[in-house]
């Protein structure tokens, strides 16, 4: 679930998922860099992995969506396998969220402590920000904290700055992207959105306290720090502190590789992040692990991948779910990318809800639904079902409804319903600037963009269209349905 989300009132994080805790998590000493000759992509990423002093199933590759993650062997065929493990010490974890007054921060404290006695020690004007109660300064101090990692921050962190995508290159982002490829998601809400949010990044620019970075700092790079950890950062929060009073302070995490595990629907997620310790004391008992000197065999802690479900052979892709519920909208604003065949997309309905278990028994009953149905129409189906009859009762999403009928006036008004229905998505699919078949076209020219976003944005108004395309059929084949008897129940 997205356990951080944007506020119009502030930039806003949005982590990818809250982890869970770790069965086996464990950490080892500081490595040596290997000394052995890289000759490839995948050798320099495994070498990397290697120095961090992280353990590995993964390795570094390229497929449908991407650069990823991929296993080197199979998987948790009998019970839970670790695929990746990042040891806490190598993560960046900050508060974030506005800190109560009452908080002491003292875990928090502590985790940094464990982050510089590994690395170097944080600026005190970050750590002056990052300590704050101040959600906006909190979240500026977790960026910051990034910025300085890449350029001054020890061996890993400036290491690893090397494979951190860019604007140009594999981040797409609407705080990176030119104003002309905003326009091009041709979503007025979604561009004011994002306009909004640049606003906000323009100010804390100048809020940057001296010393905070070493070397120059431009907009350009705040932006660009605040894309990565709105894209990337995973969300966590800290028990009780060692007085035994509440301190819920809320901390993003920012863990090396880990963040390189693409996004996918749900159903087809391979992997689970999670963050803790052997001992079962969740976030908290990891880093007391870390604090005093936790080592591999006594369960420091950790933040990592675990399989989700079998994994046949090596080459498999690591997948993830950033937000399982979020809707392409959502995805562009965090993440910068959609999905092909959102199941959590909606379509506007102007007041109308059809009979769900009518409208569910039409789809089979007409073809439109069934085994040999693609599996991105079968997610489209589900959007177009969802947004049609107010809705699906979660984990039913693909379970008839046995109990409901239409006779009479009822088919009548259903009919009104569904062409008035089908009149509302016709007229969002009309106003779009270009066709479907002109952005496939435009996505088969592999043209190149000034920054990721662009074909990003391309991508995104298409997947719009095709759900619009898919659902007007849906309408289609149910009118024709209904028509066809005069009384019709379930």
């Amino acid at each position: 679930v997205r356990t951080m989300r944007a506020s119009p009132a502030r930039v806003g994080l949005a982590p990818r998922a809250r982890p869970r805790r770790t069965v086996r998590p464990r950490r080892g000493g500081r490595a040596a860099p290997t000394r052995a000759l890289i000759t490839t992509e995948t050798e320099a990423f495994d070498a990397f992995m290697k120095s961090a002093s992280m353990r590995s199933r993964v390795a570094l590759g390229r497929g449908e969506n991407g650069r990823g993650l991929f296993t080197t062997a199979p998987a948790g065929w009998k019970a839970v396998e670790l695929l990746l493990e990042v040891p806490l010490d190598v993560c960046i974890v900050c508060p974030v969220g506005r800190g109560l007054a009452t908080g002491t921060d003292a875990t928090a404290k502590k985790i940094v402590g464990a982050w510089e006695k590994r690395n170097r020690p944080v600026p005190d004007a970050i750590k002056d920000l990052m300590f704050s109660k101040d959600e906006d300064d909190r979240e500026l101090a977790v960026v910051l904290w990034l910025l300085f990692a890449t350029r001054a921050g020890g061996d890993i962190w400036e290491a690893y700055a090397a494979w951190l995508p860019t604007a140009a290159n594999g981040l797409p982002s609407t705080l990176l992207a030119t104003d002309e490829e905003l326009a091009s998601t041709q979503n007025e809400a979604l561009v004011r959105r994002a306009r909004e949010v640049r606003s906000l990044v323009s100010l804390a620019f100048d809020r940057v306290p001296f010393g905070a970075v070493p070397g120059k700092l431009t907009p350009d790079d705040l932006r660009w720090g605040y894309a990565l950890v709105t894209s990337r950062a995973i969300a966590a929060e800290v028990g009780a502190d060692e007085e035994g009073g509440a301190d819920d302070t809320q901390v993003a995490v920012l863990a090396p590789c880990v963040d390189m595990a693409n996004h996918v629907d749900i159903a087809n997620v391979t992997a689970l992040k999670k963050i803790g310790a052997s001992d079962g004391g969740g976030l908290k008992g990891a880093y007391w692990r870390v604090v005093t000197g936790g080592s591999v065999d006594g369960g420091g802690g950790a933040c990592c991948l675990e399989t989700n479900r079998p994994i046949q052979g090596a080459d498999e892709e690591v997948t993830i779910s950033y937000q399982p519920d979020a809707s392409n909208d959502e995805l562009m604003e965090s993440y910068g990318f959609s999905l092909r065949g959102n199941r959590n997309d909606r379509l506007g309905g102007a007041n109308i809800t059809l009979r769900l278990g009518a409208f569910r028994q039409a789809m089979e009953e007409s073809g439109v639904l069934g085994g040999s149905t693609p599996e991105e129409d079968v997610r489209r189906i589900i959007a177009v079902t969802a947004s049609a009859c107010g809705g699906i009762p979660p984990g039913r999403e693909l379970v008839a409804d046995d109990d409901w009928t239409l006779e009479g006036d009822d088919i009548q008004r259903e009919l009104d319903d569904a062409v008035k229905l089908g009149e509302a998505w016709e007229r969002e699919l009309d106003a779009f600037a270009t066709t479907l078949e002109e952005d496939e076209a435009e996505l088969l020219e592999n043209r190149k963009y000034t920054t990721a976003f662009g074909r990003a944005a391309v991508e995104y108004r298409a997947e719009r269209k095709r759900l619009l395309g898919v659902g007007l059929g849906a309408l289609s084949a149910y009118v024709d349905w209904l028509c066809a008897d005069d009384d019709v129940e379930g």
